[in-house]
């Protein structure tokens, strides 16, 4: 029986009907489940099975369709060039998260990160290489020698080959179900609660460990260049059973999206089109001039990105844009064979599109890009919940306040193996537990009140969305301050204690209700919002990707320190 039935026939008085729910839900017992589909999720799901019997990889939409996996372009940071060594990759990782980041973390991610993209090439991940055979590697921004790898065919070139191991090992997949709760007792993890949109059932997993393996939070700003299912789901389900997160106040920005035309709005350019070893076009201001110099005169456009975003949005805001709120980038004396060869899916989009990028200048801005901050974990993946591990974009510490340019698919390799490894250690060391029963009773109470609610004149889920990325855009985006942070968080309350209890859905089915995944997705957006806004309210300099006009210096002496946030009797706790 679905809960498409459940939830239409269902009383408003939920409690009287828990015992029947008990008895028509689903209960799935595994050694590991691992929530999330993209590289990290898969990698550790491989990773674990190497172990346990059992693991199950659980995505909430199709794996290798879904996510932000497949929409990398290719690039990831190791160091084989000859100059380079994992000392260097260190400094600039530390540089670049202008050294607030996690200096352990730091060094295992360098020092495993060759050896892991070995691993990936026993899976079938190609790497363009040069003729003696070596790899190709070209220097990114931030870096102070080629370090980028280019994975061929992009982020999907990736996942596609990782994803057919992990069926060829046996790995439980389940598609298009949502993990809404995890359970814990005493600070010790025990299952986790889920929505299974195929079929409208509630499945319950009985689990010794879980690994978080979710992605960002970027779905928070208007202009994205992240998956719309970007909701920062892993953020929200640790923090609700009582894990640490950390620097959440660090949204990276790509510098350049596209703004014009809309109906590539959001799509994310890369800096490898004005490399001066790849396709070698200009970034320009609407007045046609050379800008970034002024504000890194050693390194140009190859600076960080926080440090590009901030100034392609200061060109705009001072009158030197385009039309449309951009500057430009120009490929117009550019190389046609090396963006076909790097690049061929991204041109041949954009000439379908009607945009020829090498005889029409492309209009571009800042797009919210990456979370920098998140699950806090130490060297083992694991979180401060015992049985929790996290890794990839969904964890904090690693970047501290700006992730160095290309390391975003190394941290998914590197940390995605660690945590599959270490979950599937800590899961044959626990005997069989079992799920706390009132917890989950808890939650099917929460989601039916989500959806049961009936308000004659019900305010619609995409509006609400709407308001809440154009506000996180405007106060909280690339250029923040006091006064703008607690309007903010004044308005964010209003549609959390307000708005969200008067969202009705037009249809209470939930056999592949998109709607109802979008009301659970914007429930999370909403308490990522808050914790976001609160943390950059609470941090007083500006470093990195946080940027304060009324603290517009890095204090080193009170801030060179991370931000932790923790729940609390219901309340966030920040220290």
């Amino acid at each position: 029986m679905g809960l498409s039935y459940l939830i239409i026939g269902m009383p408003a008085e939920v409690c009287e009907r828990m015992k029947e729910l008990e008895e028509l839900r689903s209960s799935i017992e595994t050694d590991v489940l691992v929530i999330g589909g993209g590289t990290a999720g898969v990698l550790a799901a491989i990773e674990a099975k190497k172990i346990a019997e059992r693991v199950i990889l659980v995505t909430k939409g199709p794996v290798g369709k879904s996510g932000n996996t497949p929409m990398a372009e290719g690039g990831i940071q190791a160091s084989f060039y000859s100059g380079d060594s994992p000392e260097d990759h260190f400094k600039d990782t530390m540089d670049a998260g202008r050294y607030i980041n996690n200096s352990l973390l730091v060094d295992i991610l360098v020092t495993h990160a060759p050896n892991c993209i070995r691993y990936l090439e026993k899976y079938g991940v190609r790497f363009k290489k040069l003729t003696n055979g070596e790899y190709f590697q070209y220097k990114t921004s931030g870096s102070s020698h080629p370090r980028c790898l280019w994975i061929m065919g992009g982020g999907p070139g990736l996942i596609q080959p990782i994803f057919r191991e992990a069926k060829k090992l046996g790995i439980e997949i389940m598609e298009d179900v949502m993990i809404t709760k995890l359970c814990a007792d005493d600070g010790v993890i025990n299952g986790a609660f889920s929505i299974d949109f195929k079929t409208g059932e509630f499945i319950s997993f009985n689990t010794k460990s879980i690994v978080i393996a979710t992605g960002g939070n970027e779905s928070l700003y208007r202009i994205s260049d992240g998956s719309l299912d970007s909701s920062g789901d892993g953020n929200i389900l640790a923090y609700d059973v009582g894990a640490e997160l950390v620097d959440m106040e660090f949204i990276q920005f790509y510098p350049h999206a596209l703004v014009y035309p809309d109906s590539l709005k959001g799509l994310i350019i890369p800096e490898e089109v004005y490399y001066k070893d790849l396709v070698r076009g200009r970034l320009i201001n609407g007045l046609q001039h050379n800008f970034a110099e002024k504000y890194d005169p050693i390194r140009k456009e190859n600076t960080t990105r926080d440090i590009l975003a901030r100034a392609i949005f200061n060109e705009i805001k001072e009158g030197r844009g385009t039309p449309h709120g951009g500057v430009l980038i120009d490929l117009t004396e550019g190389s046609k064979e090396k963006m076909i060869e790097i690049l061929p899916a991204l041109y041949n989009y954009l000439r379908m599109n009607g945009l020829d990028v090498f005889s029409t200048q492309m209009e571009v801005a800042p797009s919210a890009h990456y979370q920098c901050g998140g699950i806090k974990i130490n060297e083992k993946a694991e979180t401060t919940i015992q049985g929790l591990y996290a890794a990839g974009e969904c964890t904090g510490g690693i970047d501290g306040a700006n992730r160095l340019s290309s390391n975003a698919l190394t941290e998914a390799v590197v940390f995605g193996m660690i945590a599959g490894r270490n979950a599937a250690q800590y899961a044959q060391k626990i005997n069989e537990g079992s799920i706390n029963k009132r917890q989950i009773t808890e939650e099917i109470s929460r989601i039916h009140k989500l959806v049961q609610q009936d308000q004659k004149e019900g305010l619609d889920i995409l509006d609400i969305k709407r308001e809440l990325q154009y506000l996180m855009f405007e106060k909280v985006g690339v250029i923040r301050s006091e006064v703008a942070l607690k309007d903010a968080i004044d308005k964010l309350l209003v549609i959390k204690n307000e708005k969200l209890n008067k969202v009705c859905l037009r249809s209470r089915e939930c056999i592949y209700n998109v709607e109802m995944l979008e009301l659970i997705e914007l429930c999370n957006l909403v308490e990522n919002t808050l914790l976001v806004t609160k943390a950059a309210k609470s941090r007083n300099e500006s470093r990195g990707n946080h940027f304060r006009t009324d603290h517009p210096n890095e204090d080193n002496v009170e801030w060179k320190r991370h931000l932790v946030i923790k729940k609390s009797v219901n309340h966030t706790v920040l220290s």
